[in-house]
Order: structure tokens, then C-alpha cells, then sequence
């Protein structure tokens, strides 16, 4: 007669269950359990960390709306109002036309009226009182000259501002060095932010590192103890790694927040005024930005720790 063999129900699968509820339990339980009760030593830690993580925020969307607002100058100054003298004939404008575009450098020409000058000069702010200031309209016609590198205006404006048909006065719009300006002003508050941030992220981390290891050595005789049964390193180290986690992400929880709610009240209080002072920042850039600040406080956090951990534990 044949045995029959009987297997049993998954022993294997319940012992990988309780480990892993185990190892859950050690590694984010008593980490989190760990980290509420060293919240003293913690504290500096979490404040500078927020800090540091919503300027880092703030600063980030307004490089992006300085960067936006640098490519809105840019696509202005490639554009060259070539003023017309009034009572041009049309035989003068059209002359000027047909050397302009045999010009390389030059993408598109278009006309625009006095009446049409007019128009969009009552939305340039402080243009409108001027043009009520008048009986008559004392915005010319022009020829609108779109560039194709920036660094050509200056050649264009040479070539028409002694033509017959542009006005002596006041020949063209080119305003020499005006974007270089805006370029070096942009390039300093750069630098400027940059240097801070670096800074601050610097004692942040240094902050972060020091109450780790006021954590490791609070709690020395337990990792000797685990260091002489033969735990892992894995297992020795997880528990403040997690710790720096958890001051990381609730730093950029709070600093993402709080990014978001800025830029959102900014948004709907003056949007007219938002829109042009900070172009390109809408409801999912500013989403964007808080997700990136939580994550960088989630890594900032982790990392610090595991630089603590690794000096600190292996010393």
C-alpha cells in the first residue's frame, strides 16, 4: 500500500508574515516611538530643516518666474518699434519695407497704425493718461521688427534710424543694454540665493547629523547589545535612518504646505498683478514645487542620518 505524504499549511509563508511584522515593528514603530521621545533633541533639527526647505521652495518658484519672466524680456527686446515720421508717403514705408526684408536677420516685419498704437498703448500702464493729456494721438505708426537673435537689434536699429521714412526724434525702440541689465540682475539673485540656500542647508544638515548622534549614544548599550548577538547592519542602523526620515518629511510637509498656501493666496488675491509679476506660476507648478520640497526633506533627512549613522555607530 502506497504512503501518502501530507503537506503542511504554508509554515514558510507565516514565518516570512512574522518577520516582516517584526522587523515593521522594530524599524518604523519603534523608530517613530523613538523619535516622540527624543523630540527635545529633535526640535532644532525639524525648525531648521522647515526652514531651510520652504525657502528653498519659495526660492525655487521664483527662479522659475524670473526665468519665465527673462524669456517674456528677451522675446520684447527682439521686437524693434521703427517709428514712422508722420505724413509719411507710402512709397517711403514701402521702400523701407522691402530693405528690411531682404535682411536676413530679420524673422517678420508687421504695421502697425497710429489708431492701432493708440489701442494698445490704453493697456501699457501710464499710457493712457498721457494719451488723454492731448487732443490728438501722439503715438506714430511703426514698423515692428522681430529679430531672430537678440544680438542683432543693435545692427538693425543702425541700418533704419537714418532712413527717410523713421522719425528723427525718436527713430526706433532699442534701448542699448536694457535685457544685459535684466541678464546680470537675474545672474545676481542667482548667485545670491544660491549661496544662502547652501548655507543654510549646511547647518541644516550639520543640525540634523548632531541629534542623531545624541540619539546613538542615548541608546548605546542597545546597539552594543544587538552589535554582540550578531544583529545586521541593516537592522542596527534602520531605526535612526527612519528617525532622520520622519524629521525630514514632516519638515517638508510643513514646508510644502506652506509653499502651496503662499502661492495660492497670491494667485487668487491679485491674479492680474500675480500674472504678470510672476509669469508661468499656476495651481499645478506650485503642486509641483510643494511635492518636491516633501521629497527633498524626505531625503535630506534619510541622508543626513545615514552620514550620522555610519560615522557614529562604526567609530
Amino acid at each position: 500500500m502506497a504512503g501518502v505524504v501530507v503537506k503542511g499549511r504554508f509554515p514558510r509563508r507565516r514565518l516570512i508574515r512574522v518577520v516582516c511584522t517584526n522587523v515593521f515593528r522594530y524599524m518604523f514603530r519603534g523608530a517613530a516611538r523613538n523619535w516622540l521621545r527624543n523630540i527635545g533633541g529633535t526640535a532644532p533639527a525639524l525648525s531648521s530643516m522647515t526652514l531651510l526647505l520652504l525657502l528653498s521652495g519659495l526660492v525655487g518658484m521664483v527662479g522659475f518666474a524670473l526665468h519665465n519672466l527673462e524669456q517674456v524680456q528677451a522675446g520684447q527686446a527682439s521686437l524693434l518699434h521703427v517709428y514712422l515720421r508722420d505724413g509719411v508717403p507710402p512709397a517711403d514705408i514701402n521702400a523701407l519695407w522691402a530693405r528690411l526684408a531682404k535682411d536676413p536677420r530679420i524673422a517678420s516685419i508687421t504695421y502697425t497704425s497710429k489708431d492701432a498704437a493708440l489701442a494698445r498703448a490704453q493697456g501699457t500702464p501710464g499710457l493712457p493718461q498721457l494719451a488723454a493729456a492731448t487732443d490728438s494721438n501722439p503715438f506714430p505708426a511703426s514698423l515692428d521688427v522681430r529679430v531672430k537673435n537678440i544680438d542683432d537689434v543693435a545692427a538693425i536699429d543702425s541700418l533704419v534710424r537714418n532712413d527717410i521714412a523713421v522719425d528723427a526724434a525718436d527713430p526706433t525702440s532699442y534701448d542699448r543694454g536694457a535685457y544685459q541689465r535684466i541678464q546680470a540682475v537675474l545672474f545676481g539673485f542667482a548667485v545670491a540665493g544660491l549661496a544662502f540656500l547652501a548655507l543654510l542647508g549646511f547647518v541644516a544638515v550639520t543640525v540634523t547629523m548632531n541629534s542623531i548622534r545624541a540619539a546613538i549614544h542615548s541608546r548605546r548599550d542597545e546597539v552594543t547589545i544587538m552589535q554582540l548577538v550578531g544583529a545586521p547592519r541593516w537592522m542596527v542602523r534602520g531605526p535612526f535612518v527612519v528617525e532622520g526620515a520622519i524629521t525630514g518629511a514632516l519638515s517638508g510637509a510643513a514646508a510644502g504646505l506652506v509653499t502651496f498656501g503662499l502661492a495660492m493666496l497670491g494667485m487668487t488675491a491679485e491674479p492680474s498683478t500675480f500674472t504678470q509679476f510672476a509669469p508661468g506660476i499656476t495651481v499645478t507648478v506650485a503642486a509641483f514645487a510643494a511635492a518636491i520640497v516633501f521629497a527633498a526633506g524626505l531625503g535630506l533627512g534619510s541622508g543626513s542620518s545615514l552620514i550620522s549613522v555610519r560615522r557614529h555607530l562604526e567609530s
